[in-house]
């Protein structure tokens, strides 16, 4: 399991135990809660994307593995520990199922939403 470490040590990052990465991101548009957003890893992992998004509080559309760990009190967004929260399938608004057509019994097969538009290689 990925697990974000916001400040790893200089020790942890000799042994491997936790990989430095980044991805630079920018808001294309926003309407109703939603977001477009352009991604921009810098380095490369599985997961990298989702995970970023996450701790952005912010999950990809149909990450069925890290939107658990975004909890919401009172409308507000916030991050779980992820030790506490088991994956499970994305939780979205009804207004947001209603705009995107979905009933909650199709919402568990709806894909990830994060698409390749360019690679680069140098």
């Amino acid at each position: 399991q990925v697990v974000p470490v916001l400040a790893p040590g200089r020790r942890s990052l000799a042994r491997k135990e936790v990989k430095n990465t980044l991805t630079r991101y920018r808001v294309l548009g926003a309407a109703g809660g939603c977001a477009l957003l352009q991604l921009q890893p810098k380095t490369a992992f599985p997961e990298q994307l989702s995970v970023h998004l996450t701790l952005l509080l912010c999950p990809a559309l149909g990450d069925h593995q890290h939107s658990s760990r975004v909890g919401r009190v009172l409308g507000v967004p916030f991050l779980l520990p992820p030790e506490s929260v088991p994956s499970r399938t994305q939780v979205l608004d009804e207004a947001l199922l209603q705009r995107l057509g979905l009933s909650p019994q199709q919402l568990r097969h709806l894909p990830l939403h994060i698409h390749l538009q360019e690679l680069v290689l140098p």
